[in-house]
């Protein structure tokens, strides 16, 4: 009966095997024209919206263009350890996602104010950094082991839980 009440969830058609295009030309482009950065944010959100609507991890699995990136390069010259043990803990989630939303915290309330160049280079100075600190996990363990502990995947996946225990209430 359950189950009747739920939607049926609507699959997004992956586009891993290319959506690491999206990676290198906003960074590019953002290196270029700082302003661009701003669209960072989308890569941001798009996860949190496809949770929202119900899909969960998804956008991780089918979309996210950091993990197809980290996928493709850091799979071609990783050295396929295996991770800690510490990386599967809960805490350590929760302590990589508050220093890394800390960080973002503070980056946004110094750039807003210095105006729109600032800001969209901030949002990209941070993102490179994600980006890099993925490739050398995914360079030192398996290629996607970043995804494991990705903040972004971290948020959707308590934000499925938060929904699922709505919906069961």
């Amino acid at each position: 009966m359950e189950s009747s009440h739920r939607k049926k969830k609507i699959w997004i058609k992956s586009i891993q095997g290319w959506s690491w295009l999206i990676t290198v030309v906003w960074m590019t482009i953002a290196n270029i024209w700082k302003p661009f950065g701003l669209f960072g944010l989308a890569c941001m959100f798009t996860p949190i919206a496809i949770a929202l609507s119900g899909r969960g991890k998804m956008h991780c699995a089918r979309v996210c263009p950091r993990g197809s990136f980290i996928g493709l390069f850091a799979g071609k010259i990783s050295l396929g350890l295996k991770k800690p043990a510490v990386m599967n803990s809960r805490w350590f989630r929760w302590l990589l996602w508050s220093m890394m939303m800390g960080t973002f915290a503070v980056l946004i309330v110094w750039a807003v104010p210095k105006g729109v160049y600032t800001l969209g280079n901030a949002i990209l100075i941070f993102m490179e950094i994600a980006t890099g600190l993925a490739l050398l996990v995914g360079m030192i363990f398996k290629p996607r082991t970043w995804c494991t502990v990705c903040p972004m995947g971290f948020t959707t996946g308590n934000l499925r839980s938060l929904l699922e225990k709505r919906v069961k209430h």
